[in-house]
């Protein structure tokens, strides 16, 4: 494999680029797990307690805005997750190559 076999200029940018990717899409996936989805408002969750508390949400609200943007666009789904996932298990892979790498150097 390319990633596997290479310099460890490769493996610095492919651990910090999976490193990054994670941060990210963990992030992103802030959204979802609160309990704002594709489908609306998850039941007993912190977005449906949130709402309770809120009552009537006003157009444009914080809670508003939170909820249009899960419903239209890929953080309402389990995607950003998934993602961070794969990005996790990546960065993990590409670091211990570079470990393995950096310790034959001794």
């Amino acid at each position: 494999m390319f990633l596997l076999s290479h310099s460890p200029r490769v493996l610095i940018g492919a651990t910090a680029a999976g490193g990054t990717t994670a941060a990210v899409a963990g992030a992103a996936s802030v959204p979802f797990f609160a309990g704002f989805t594709s489908s609306g408002i998850a039941a007993g969750s912190m977005a449906a307690a949130s709402q309770a508390a809120v009552g009537n949400v006003a157009a444009g609200s914080g809670f508003a805005v939170m909820q249009s943007i899960a419903a239209t666009t890929a953080l309402g789904t389990a995607l950003p997750a998934v993602v961070a996932g794969a990005a996790v298990a990546g960065t993990a892979v590409s670091g211990y190559k570079l470990y393995q790498h950096m310790s034959e150097k001794k």
